[in-house]
């Protein structure tokens, strides 16, 4: 399947770089659609915008791709298919306590929980049935999304072959690659000591105040 997924990108390649800056657009309607379907992981598009296009305009069309795909699975999420979403995770307990902590902590909780291998597209999903206004659910995520588009555009950009070698497990490896895996275990350790405290917080505090 990985084969596949790379032939699709070689021929994409072509194709979007003869669109010149119109390209860097569609890669990143390609990269929002594609975050429409929850389970698809984000890394190996994120590093083939910056093997299409460079460093500089890679990393341009692929926060494009991110700002399209966090507001269109969140509002997808919040006024389209609300029932359905909360279906699949209100029972979760890790999302109960995320979803009450989101209510008292509103953009910080989504700021730290962005550095936490969580999938994008997962994750604007479940975003959308919490209490975060949009504004504070959309700003934070785009902040929060620079170190590791930052990382995937360079590894793209900097490396020298083919996308079959760039996504092979005996290419060279950026000491960032190791460094942001420790950077996400912090953060998730950090949040979800946070989301403790408020949650403890909540059970004596009554209902959680509208997130900000």
């Amino acid at each position: 399947m990985l084969q596949q997924f790379i032939h699709w990108l070689e021929s994409l390649q072509t194709s979007l770089i003869a669109l010149g800056w119109a390209g860097l657009f569609a890669f990143a309607a390609i990269f929002a659609a594609t975050q429409l379907v929850a389970f698809i992981p984000g890394s190996p598009i994120a590093m083939a915008a910056g093997f299409f296009f460079g460093f500089q305009r890679g990393w341009v069309a692929l926060t494009i791709g991110c700002g399209l795909s966090a507001a269109i699975n969140f509002l997808i999420s919040r006024h389209l298919a609300r029932e359905a979403v909360n279906r699949k995770l209100a029972t979760h307990p890790k999302f109960l306590l995320i979803d009450n902590a989101i209510g008292r902590g509103g953009w910080k909780i989504i700021a730290l929980l962005r550095f936490v291998p969580i999938p994008f597209g997962i994750a604007n999903y479940a975003y959308g049935i919490t209490p975060v206004t949009f504004r504070a659910y959309f700003c934070a995520t785009m902040l929060a999304i620079i170190p590791a588009n930052t990382l995937f555009v360079s590894m793209g950009s900097t490396f020298q072959g083919s996308l079959s070698t760039l996504f092979s497990k005996d290419r060279p490896h950026s000491p960032m690659e190791f460094i942001l895996p420790v950077v996400g275990l912090v953060a998730a350790f950090l949040a979800f000591r946070y989301i403790s405290k408020l949650a403890h917080a909540a059970v004596t505090a009554g209902p959680s105040p509208k997130a900000e």
